[in-house]
């Protein structure tokens, strides 16, 4: 393994350990490593993720690869990882987005939301009632997968 795909490899081992989840009084060492999508064209969400929600690329296999079939993704404020995996040229299966969505914790949701709009995404803004509700968007990547933002209330 070259010396470039090991380090992003330690940075990924990083950034997943960070994302160590366990229920209150219950024992378990389960944690959410990363999660992965097959998608249409790898570099077109690559730049996506990228440009809308700040991730960045931490490792590719095959390692130092001209052409990867997988890529993981990092995000900026830490978290599980994200892999998008591009297995081969046959369509997306219909209503894959239908199955679930990526959940992004962010303090800035409305400024997020801008950049999905400029990438192309609709958004759809959740309004929650009361006098300090969180912000809570949705949008779908360009593979139709769908993504919400959380914004936490303001503090008291």
């Amino acid at each position: 393994m070259a010396k470039g795909s090991l380090k992003a490899l330690t940075t990924a081992a990083l950034v997943v350990a960070t994302a160590v989840l366990a229920a209150e009084n219950e024992s378990s060492d389960a944690v959410l490593a990363q999660v992965a999508m097959n998608v249409a064209d790898l570099d077109r969400s690559e730049r996506y993720y990228r440009d809308v929600l700040g991730f960045k690329r931490v490792w590719e296999y095959p390692p130092d690869s001209a052409a990867p079939i997988e890529i993981g993704l990092a995000a900026p404020g830490g978290g599980a990882g994200l892999v998008l995996a591009h297995l081969s040229d046959d369509p997306l299966p219909e209503g894959k987005g239908r199955y679930g969505r990526i959940i992004v914790n962010t303090a800035d949701a409305k400024a997020l939301a801008a950049k999905a709009e400029a990438a192309g995404s609709t958004t759809r803004f959740v309004t929650i009632p009361g006098d300090n509700p969180p912000t809570i968007v949705f949008f779908r990547d360009p593979d139709g997968y769908e993504i919400e933002l959380y914004q936490a209330p303001r503090p008291p």
